[in-house]
């Protein structure tokens, strides 16, 4: 037994070395700081047509969901639905964009590009001036978008027009995503 005693004392000796080292170490060692608390921001809610302050736009922009930010003309934001009308203000607004652009049909489509904020589809029905072939005037209305497949319609007045560019919305995979304005209707 002689034999194993000094192969059991430095097994011993080593332990306790080990552990002292252990013990100095973490002793010396900086404790690790507490994770920082972060403040996750309170989900912007309300009804399409509710007025947001500039900061809770840009957080609305960011959510999930189907509300977004609309930026007014005159700066203001109120909130918009996707999936719901646009709230009448929003939809008076552009149908006032849209119709400032008189009769040149290829500047009111490059409004109705900008549009794109509503985060709709936008088909605009509006009075245009044509001439034909034998040279008579003539006023009719004209449902134009630069929906994909949207194939424009024409008639004599603008409920007529309109209603056939809503049945071709309700045709559509997503109807909710179009939005009818009338312009100088």
């Amino acid at each position: 037994m002689s034999s194993r005693a000094p192969a059991l004392a430095s097994l011993a000796l080593a332990a306790l070395l080990l552990s002292g080292c252990t013990a100095t170490q973490s002793q010396t060692a900086e404790p690790t700081p507490a994770p920082e608390e972060t403040q996750i921001p309170e989900e912007i809610t309300g009804q399409p047509g509710d007025p947001l302050t500039e900061a809770e736009a840009k957080q609305l922009n960011g959510q999930r969901g189907t509300l977004r930010p609309y930026e007014k003309n005159d700066g203001s934001y109120v909130i918009i639905d996707v999936k719901q009308p646009l709230p009448p203000e929003v939809k008076q607004e552009v149908a006032e964009n849209l119709g400032s652009v008189g009769n040149d049909t290829g500047s009111a489509l490059g409004q109705l590009n900008r549009e794109t904020s509503t985060g709709k589809t936008i088909i605009m029905v509006r009075q245009i001036h044509y001439s034909s072939a034998t040279g008579g005037d003539f006023f009719g209305w004209h449902a134009a978008s630069y929906a994909s497949g949207f194939p424009g319609f024409t008639g004599g007045d603008s409920d007529s027009v309109a209603a056939q560019a809503q049945a071709w919305a309700y045709s559509q995979r997503d109807p909710a995503q179009f939005e009818i304005i009338v312009v100088n209707g």
